[in-house]
């Protein structure tokens, strides 16, 4: 006899995504039948969906390649002109629920778990928070950072800026991180409630909270969906190294990996346990004296976190991650690369890189004292 009471829709973009939703399934999800839609983070297409189903929790796996953020210019136009027809006619919702049955029967659930409001299709479940169940988990860094209502002087140029900013002005998501209203009907799950400085969200709750959760299930599930796992000798690893996704907010990053390249040489360390950002698509050569493994783009770096307690993580720039690191006993030190921040900011890239002076902030906050910042 099936005891499930209703059914829910994941929406997964990355590992990071997918490693949240396992634990929000044995924490609370368990009893819901799912089902996943995989669309395309970074221009990876529907990598994702492998993945999901080696988890053996969803009933149906939905995947697409047609996301808002890899459409073409035109189409990205067409469909904002159709937003704003919709917006301005007071039918927002019912756009949501057409943009929505692209890819699934939206009907067919009472239930959405998305990973941020930033994309369209996640910003379309969320806009239907005043009717269904809305969970939003948690992104990364940028969730501990106020939200904008206007566009910051230094990306008033930016395409993307102003797309993000019309887009939340309507309802629709949150390209850019501006405040969104309908987030007041979902709930947010985060490492650190108390240290959000957004909070409009109907309630906001503790991401991978021990209390409630099938441990014993979400090591099962883990052991199943990343079993690469078992592959490495963690006992021999000096140190963890972990990259940015720097292509995507500057230029040319090369000349900023050649420094990281030079650091971990210069610090002879033998054994490197490399987890790049699931969009680095660099290739890094750290020379013959340096045997490095490198982890499987698919494997979240908070799962490796368990393995690698009490030894030393190094961050390019800085990353996420460092947010669940402080309960592993972690060592960290962020690679401060000199110029990146005024490249970024001049770039065509989306986004920018960290003052020296907000990744200082961030460490105290997220790491306490065991960090170290290097310039180089």
């Amino acid at each position: 006899m099936n005891d499930k009471t209703g059914r829910g829709l994941a929406v997964i973009y990355d590992p990071h995504n997918l490693y949240q939703f396992l634990w929000y399934y044995c924490n609370e999800g368990k009893k819901k039948e799912w089902d996943a839609l995989c669309l395309p983070n970074g221009y990876k297409g529907e990598y994702m969906h492998s993945y999901c189903e080696k988890s053996g929790i969803f009933d149906h796996i939905y995947r697409d390649d047609t996301d808002y953020s890899v459409l073409t210019s035109n189409a990205k136009f067409k469909t904002f002109l159709q937003m704003f027809f919709y917006w301005i006619v007071g039918k927002r919702k019912v756009f949501c629920k057409k943009m929505l049955n692209k890819y699934v029967t939206e009907s067919l659930y009472d239930e959405f778990v998305v990973i941020a409001e930033v994309g369209v299709v996640s910003g379309a479940c969320v806009a239907l928070g005043c009717e269904r169940k809305v969970v939003i988990l948690e992104d990364g860094i940028t969730d501990y950072r106020e939200r904008p209502i206007f566009i910051r002087p230094d990306r008033m140029t930016s395409a993307y800026m102003w797309q993000g900013f019309f887009l939340s002005i309507m309802g629709y998501c949150s390209p850019g991180w501006f405040r969104l209203a309908s987030d007041k009907y979902c709930i947010k799950y985060c490492s650190h409630p108390s240290k959000m400085k957004y909070t409009n969200y109907r309630e906001i709750k503790q991401l991978y909270e021990m209390t409630g959760t099938d441990h014993i299930l979400l090591e099962q599930l883990l052991k199943r969906v990343y079993p690469a796992l078992c592959e490495f000798d963690f006992d021999i690893i000096d140190i963890i190294l972990m990259t940015s996704a720097l292509g995507s907010i500057v230029d040319d990053c090369s000349k900023y990996n050649k420094r990281v390249e030079e650091y971990i040489k210069r610090k002879g360390y033998a054994n490197v346990l490399l987890k790049k950002h699931p969009r680095d698509d660099s290739i890094y050569c750290f020379g013959d004296s340096v045997a490095v493994k490198e982890a499987d783009s698919s494997i979240p770096v908070e799962v490796l976190f368990p393995y690698c307690r009490g030894k030393e993580a190094v961050i390019m720039a800085l990353s996420s991650s460092i947010i669940g690191m402080s309960s592993y006993d972690i060592n960290c030190t962020v690679l401060y690369l000199e110029g990146l921040y005024e490249d970024s900011s001049s770039s065509a890239g989306l986004g920018r890189s960290y003052t020296y002076e907000e990744i200082q902030n961030y460490c105290d906050s997220f790491l306490g004292g065991r960090y170290r910042i290097i310039r180089i």
